[in-house]
């Protein structure tokens, strides 16, 4: 077995095992990854937690991860309410995905801001780096946000979003990885 490949597999080994230990079989979850907070991980078989990551999940909400998705490394995902990452989803490095504002705020007629809402991402959906996604956002299945692109409204299936805030520039109908 080649030195590379060899690094690889010990490198899995220990991203499986991690995942064991922490309660979830079948997880790849790397090093220097924080699961905090008291909420629920239903993290599916397959998915992986890239390095560095931090998850947090509040009392009494939910983070749910698909089979096949990946969390990419130094990404912070803050749960109040509930997330939902589809099976297939690529989220890349540093993106926030934050369901709750951590306080709440009044209107001038004295009305209670909403302050927390769920996220959803929808299957097979492509996260750019350093993006924001805001609460009670849904990103149809298909979709791809832009790189530094803030998402603070729905987007529409097989649909690319860029900038601040996201607005549509263009439609997908499938993407993948470079060719080598």
């Amino acid at each position: 077995m080649p030195v590379s490949r060899l690094r690889m597999v010990r490198r899995h080994f220990w991203s499986y095992l991690r995942g064991v230990l922490r309660g979830h079989p079948g997880v790849r979850i790397e090093s220097r990854v924080k699961l905090l907070g008291p909420g629920t991980y239903a993290l599916a078989s397959g998915c992986t937690i890239s390095k560095g990551a931090h998850l947090w999940v509040g009392p009494g909400a939910t983070l749910t991860v698909g089979k096949g998705a990946k969390i990419g490394a130094r990404t912070k995902v803050n749960v109040g309410s509930g997330v939902t990452i589809g099976p297939d989803v690529r989220i890349s490095w540093e993106v926030q995905l934050l369901d709750t504002d951590f306080h709440w705020t009044t209107s001038p007629s004295g009305r209670r801001r909403e302050h927390k809402a769920p996220i959803v991402i929808e299957p097979k959906v492509l996260v750019g780096t350093r993006s924001l996604v805001l609460k009670g956002v849904t990103i149809g299945r298909g979709s791809v946000v832009g790189a530094g692109a803030v998402v603070r409204r729905d987007v529409p299936p097989g649909t690319i979003v860029a900038g601040n805030p996201a607005e549509p520039v263009g439609e997908v109908s499938d993407w993948g990885s470079a060719p080598d």
